[in-house]
């Protein structure tokens, strides 16, 4: 991990005696599952089981981790990001008349002297930071309730879907508890401490981790998958969206909607900011983050005086994050922004330009996942490659949306080997 190694050692010291749980060493996948769920309530940033067993090297790997990776392990000890960690370590260092400055250099430099003398610099820097830096807890065990417990049922495989939540938390070690639905903050809704059970709406589809939050403190963490029957159509209307019919969706080129369909359900004839989603979400078997390659054909089949920018978007939702590749008109591609699982490449401030195309034709999109590498391709050209900091975890959802109209052509899924999903329309 290069020369961020004797900091990330010292940063998987102070995690641990912070969680206060067993010695790393006898953590299975549940407690990394766990783990990964405490730092995004703290970062927003979901890390990969298999990115923080590298931290913990359980698995091998030399790369130093991506700088939002080290950014997600800074805010989980509450700091804002990753420098800010390395400066307060080495001004802590520096005040300690027990070391002088270039032997601590010496000793994060030279691999042989930390060996050595690992056990001892972990030890006295551990007991600096942990009293002056982390006097809150992050996970008071002693305030945890060891019969804490919550878990979730989904009633059906249509939309709308309810969800049950059955919770148990002691009310004497809390005062307020809340049912976070997603990773939306905003999804928020208060419990009564005295009861134990809970229903809840959801009327899109995707994979959520729904939260247990008591205190303003993550008690328990619970997966929410809402499915859908093959290909479903949606239309975005507050509070409640509109579900397209399977007959209204077979056009006579592809799969999507009309503008006089869409001009009758909406009650309007423009369409800027009215987003039709076509979506399947399952489980995909054998697709996953790591390695997938993801085909499509599709276009924006509303008219510039009917949407402006005639957006798109192209979802592949994964258990842990997601890969959202927008596509525009070429004149707006400032207004497009790329997510690759926890990073996010804004238009403002890159040139996303290769993602504007001319919808008059169908565009064939292309993306694929392999040995860490994400490339994608519009109309067999690339137009963005690059490193991937972060798995996305086994694929369940593909979600293609419009701006106004769409349509899509046909879609394949698979992996380096074979081809896990086709349909075409």
């Amino acid at each position: 991990m290069g020369k961020e190694e004797p900091y990330i050692r010292l940063w998987r010291d102070l995690i641990e005696q912070s969680l206060g749980w067993e010695n790393s060493d006898t953590w299975n996948e549940y407690d990394f599952e766990k783990l990964s769920e405490f730092i995004f309530s703290k970062s927003d940033i979901r890390l990969s089981v298999s990115t923080l067993k590298r931290i913990w090297g359980k698995v091998q790997y030399k790369n130093t981790p991506a700088t939002a990776t080290l950014n997600a392990l800074a805010r989980a000890l509450n700091f804002d990001d990753w420098r800010a960690f390395k400066n307060k370590i080495d001004k802590k260092k520096s005040a300690d008349k027990g070391f002088e400055r270039n032997e601590f250099i010496t000793l994060l430099t030279n691999k042989q002297s930390l060996l050595l003398a690992g056990a001892g610099l972990t030890t006295l820097l551990v007991f600096l930071c942990i009293i002056d830096i982390f006097k809150n807890a992050i996970w008071n065990n002693k305030n945890r309730p060891v019969n804490d417990a919550f878990t979730s049922m989904v009633i059906s495989n249509k939309l709308p879907n309810s969800v049950v939540f059955n919770y148990n938390v002691r009310s004497e070690t809390s005062n307020e508890l809340y049912l976070q639905q997603s990773w939306d903050p905003k999804r928020t809704e208060k419990l009564d401490i005295r009861k134990k059970q809970h229903t809840s709406v959801y009327y899109y589809p995707g994979f959520f981790s729904a939260k247990l939050i008591a205190d303003k403190q993550v008690r328990k963490t619970t997966s929410v998958f809402i499915t859908t029957l093959g290909w479903t159509g949606i239309i975005d209307k507050s509070p409640v969206p509109m579900y397209l019919t399977t007959n209204s969706m077979l056009l006579k080129d592809g799969l999507g909607i009309t503008s006089p369909m869409l001009e009758r359900l909406k009650g309007a004839d423009f369409f800027n900011d009215t987003w039709v989603h076509l979506c399947n979400f399952k489980y995909f078997n054998g697709a996953s983050g790591h390695d997938f390659k993801f085909e499509a054909a599709l276009r924006n089949t509303s008219g510039p005086e009917l949407s402006s920018c005639r957006k798109a978007t192209i979802e592949i939702v994964g258990t842990t994050n997601e890969i959202l590749i927008p596509l525009s008109d070429k004149g707006c591609t400032s207004t497009l922004n790329l997510s690759l699982g926890s990073i996010t490449i804004y238009g403002k401030d890159h040139d996303l330009s290769k993602f504007g195309c001319d919808f008059n034709s169908f565009q064939h999109v292309s993306c694929e996942v392999l040995q860490n590498r994400i490339t994608i391709s519009l109309n067999d050209t690339i137009i963005f490659s690059g490193v991937i900091a972060e798995d996305i975890g086994k694929i369940v959802g593909i979600e293609i949306s419009f701006e106004g109209t769409g349509m899509i052509h046909d879609i394949k899924l698979g992996n380096s080997k074979k081809v896990i999903y086709r349909k075409a329309w």
